[in-house]
């Protein structure tokens, strides 16, 4: 009886999660995440920081070359500016994710893979946290791991035109 308990709950669950990303805000939302990624591979700032509310702040989980982790935060408007000139041809490939919805609230979260030129450099995974605004959805939070050492042999594998 437990065991089938477990099972129903399990089933329940799993049904609430693909509920939540079929809903239309969840899908809307995130589309912003992947306007966001556009935004940075056209090295476009003002398409890149309109993403993200005014308050917004990112946190970064990098891992350095001789293997300690560096925690960057910075917000929206200060990560834009990354992208103001185009160094390398690049694209961040969310892969594999998972959407909650929640009223005004919906997280997008998942492993990517970032490319350069076309080769992997890194990848991480992802979660951002969007708001409902009267302006439409917005990034308020997000965090990011970046470990040029964390692929797996999956995403090594991954091609930058991979999910076109």
């Amino acid at each position: 009886m437990k065991k089938i308990l477990t099972a129903v709950i399990f089933t329940l669950l799993v049904s609430l999660s693909v509920f939540a990303q079929k809903t239309p805000d969840a899908r809307d939302a995130a589309a912003v995440v992947d306007k966001l990624f556009a935004e940075m591979a056209s090295h476009n700032p003002a398409g890149v920081a309109d993403q993200f509310t005014k308050d917004s702040n990112l946190t970064a989980v990098i891992r350095t070359k001789d293997g300690k982790f560096v925690v960057r935060s910075f917000s929206g408007e200060a990560f834009s500016k990354n992208f103001a000139e185009k160094k390398n041809e690049i694209k961040e490939d969310m892969y594999d994710r998972e959407i909650e919805a929640f009223d005004n609230l919906v997280l997008v979260y998942g492993r990517y893979v970032f490319f350069v030129d076309g080769k992997v450099s890194h990848c991480g995974v992802n979660a951002f946290q969007l708001v409902k605004t009267e302006a439409g959805w917005k990034i308020a939070n997000a965090s990011s791991t970046i470990d040029p050492t964390a692929c797996t042999e999956k995403e090594k594998k991954r091609k930058a035109d991979a999910g076109k």
